[in-house]
């Protein structure tokens, strides 16, 4: 499948592990469209891949509000061209953990809303154009929490990483006939700087060193270690690979 002027939208793309796909995909001869609901980040991230040699645009979007994700799609087509790539990427764990009767019902709503609900919003608003073009190639980002069921204290993210496989699979099955794969990365305990707050402190440094100790690869997960299977999973390499969750977690799971 041909990647000249492919257009791909990596969501939450104009930082942390979102950067870092949307400047391999960029690197591999893609289009690039950081959507992120830091706007000002994604134009800025955009422009410095642009000034690296690649073509990227960066724009803002709430993934999680119908109108904001089909007015944005909208845009991104009229101005772009038909989207054939896409990176559900947005996504996080937002509050912090805690026990599940601490908890109040509107956050786990929101976790939800956010990486489940935005994978299914964009993604509905891609499949029409790449249904047109009879190709099309869409990556959901899970995590390896899903397999482990922790660390405790995460009840709303683990159960929307949950729904993200869920969707992965059942659209791999639907989508298919029309020559669109679906398929999903989950990483492991990847630190990375996301709207100003990164993984520090004694309880992030505790865990870091817990996992690292409980995966086959004894150390700490990095963006680099993840580019490359999403890359793979959006190039032609993967043309008969659907369905799949892929972990890229160092042998945590399997530990």
């Amino acid at each position: 499948m041909s990647r000249e002027a492919a257009v791909a939208v990596v969501t939450g793309g104009g930082q942390g592990l979102g950067l870092e796909y949307a400047r391999t995909l960029s690197q591999r001869g893609w289009h690039v469209v950081l959507a992120d609901i830091a706007g000002e980040l994604a134009i800025t991230a955009a422009k410095s891949i642009s000034e690296a040699g690649g073509v990227a645009h960066g724009v803002c979007v709430d993934v999680s509000d119908p109108e904001s994700v089909a007015q944005t799609f909208s845009v991104i087509a009229e101005e772009h061209g038909p989207v054939v790539g896409l990176v559900n990427n947005a996504g996080g764990a937002f509050i912090a953990p805690s026990d599940i009767e601490d908890m109040e019902y509107d956050d786990f709503v929101r976790v939800m809303g956010i990486n489940a609900g935005g994978t299914w919003l964009c993604t509905q608003a891609v499949v029409p154009g790449m249904k047109a073009a009879r190709r099309g190639k869409i990556v959901n980002i899970s995590s390896t929490c899903l397999s482990k069921g922790g660390p405790v204290g995460m009840v709303p993210y683990i159960a929307a990483k949950g729904a993200v496989v869920g969707l992965t699979r059942a659209l791999a099955r639907e989508l298919g006939p029309s020559g669109i794969t679906v398929n999903a990365v989950a990483p492991g305990y990847t630190p990375v700087d996301t709207l100003g707050r990164v993984n520090t402190g004694e309880r992030a440094a505790r865990m870091r060193t817990q996992i690292a100790e409980e995966q086959c690869i004894h150390r700490t997960e990095t963006p680099e270690d993840l580019v490359g299977t999403v890359a793979f999973l959006m190039s032609g390499d993967s043309d008969f690979v659907t369905g799949q969750v892929i972990n890229v977690d160092g042998g945590w799971v399997h530990a």
